[in-house]
């Protein structure tokens, strides 16, 4: 079976991701099951990757947190999952009965750790869900549900509890901002990929030392020039080793040399490579990480689905374009800007200002699939798209997916 594992961040006030809420679908569009089959029907599917992927290439280090409602949790399936990886969330549309507490209160004594989520701090929602509290150790509150001006007096409402706050949903960096000011511990949403733009920000030395490599490349890439030019950035020397021995790829010759770097690497993968390395030291700045992270998911999704089109020549440019996305984010710099600073092909510069070409479209589709949470919608959507299966969509995710903990600095 065919699956696509997709993930949204948990952050906690320094703006460090310490988990992920999963977002797992089979890639059959035409399934009209229920929705309690298709909770049974995901945590298979959650079972399944685990076995076959193995959990470190989905999570890396972090914890993961999946939606589970009462057929799951009454399911011997939830018992299948490692409980010292995995939180659980409990839906808003779970039916609080006697026997349901009696389960949770059993799991949480196993050590299953809960999390009610969608909460919209309504009394009735309280008054549901207050006889589970005991055992929850986490509430996401859907703060779009409630509206930042009523925010504030609904978390109110939850002080006594001292549960744990998380707000979810925060789409904007306002929203973020307005949220860090109350009682929360906890945060979720695109919000770090919609930053406020800085005037006067700097493009800092490290990313200026990268963006002049790939200008060099792209005008001269002779081997031996670039490996000349590599070796005034000890920086981008030492970067490229790790690189180069990180888990993405398997080379069998211990490496002596910069030359024998760049060459098992060609110019164009050190161009790639290059569009990675511009986000510097993530984990210094809030949100850094995964912002990295998402880039890299992109760059892999569009180098895969270039392929998938039979267009190989493409590959490289899909990646790099897929790497820059997010680098105004990253950068707190306007995209033009930044462009400005670097000869990039008009190809990618069209991609990455306007969304439009080829690359742009494949631009279009890794965003969507980072952030979807109705895979079986996005694929309806791109239905239509000549060049690549369903399947390879799927794949695509999932290769992207693997990379992302492969190229991971721990």
């Amino acid at each position: 079976m065919s699956t696509y594992v997709g993930r949204q961040p948990i952050f906690d006030k320094d703006g460090v991701c310490f988990g992920y809420e999963l977002l797992y679908r089979s890639c059959d569009v035409n399934n009209m099951a229920t929705f309690q089959d298709s909770a049974k029907a995901t945590t298979r599917v959650i079972v399944n990757l685990i076995h076959n992927i193995g959990l470190a290439s989905i999570l890396g280090h972090k914890m993961g947190y999946i939606n589970v409602d009462e057929t799951m949790l009454f399911s011997d399936v939830i018992l299948l999952l490692p409980k010292e990886h995995f939180g659980f969330e409990i839906l808003e549309h779970t039916k609080v009965s006697l026997a349901l507490y009696e389960r949770v209160k059993h799991l949480h004594s196993l050590g299953y750790h809960f999390t009610l989520d969608d909460f919209d701090c309504s009394d009735l929602m309280i008054e549901h869900y207050e006889p589970l509290f005991p055992y929850i150790e986490m509430i996401k509150v859907d703060i779009q549900a409630i509206g930042i001006p009523n925010l504030k007096a609904s978390i109110d409402k939850l002080k006594k509890y001292t549960i744990p706050l998380l707000a979810e949903k925060i789409e904007t960096m306002e929203e973020h901002e307005a949220c860090s000011q109350l009682d929360f511990l906890f945060f979720q949403g695109y919000f770090f990929e919609k930053p406020i733009i800085l005037s006067g920000k700097k493009i800092e030395p490290n990313t200026l030392n990268a963006l002049r490599l790939i200008n060099c490349i792209q005008e001269n890439s002779d081997v031996e020039h670039i490996s000349h030019k590599f070796a005034t950035c000890p920086d981008l020397v030492y970067n490229l080793l790790r690189h180069v021995n990180s888990g993405a790829y398997h080379f069998q010759q211990k490496i002596t040399s910069i030359k024998q770097m760049v060459a098992l690497l060609g110019p164009q993968k050190i161009i790639s490579w290059l569009g990675l390395f511009l986000y510097g030291t993530p984990q210094n700045r809030p949100f850094g990480a995964e912002i990295f992270n998402n880039a890299k998911f992109r760059a892999k999704v569009m180098e895969e689905l270039a392929l998938a089109c039979n267009k190989p020549e493409l590959a490289n440019k899909a990646f790099l374009t897929g790497s820059l996305s997010l680098i105004d984010a990253y950068l707190n710099i306007p995209m033009l800007e930044f462009l400005n600073n670097a000869q990039l092909d008009d190809e990618i510069k069209t991609a990455l200002l306007f969304r439009e070409g080829f690359l742009g479209e494949l631009l279009n589709i890794a965003t969507e699939m980072n952030h979807s949470c109705n895979t079986e919608a996005t694929i309806k959507a791109l239905e239509n798209y000549p060049c690549f299966s369903t399947k390879q969509l799927f794949d695509a995710c999932t290769k992207a997916t693997i990379f992302v903990e492969e190229t991971e600095q721990h």
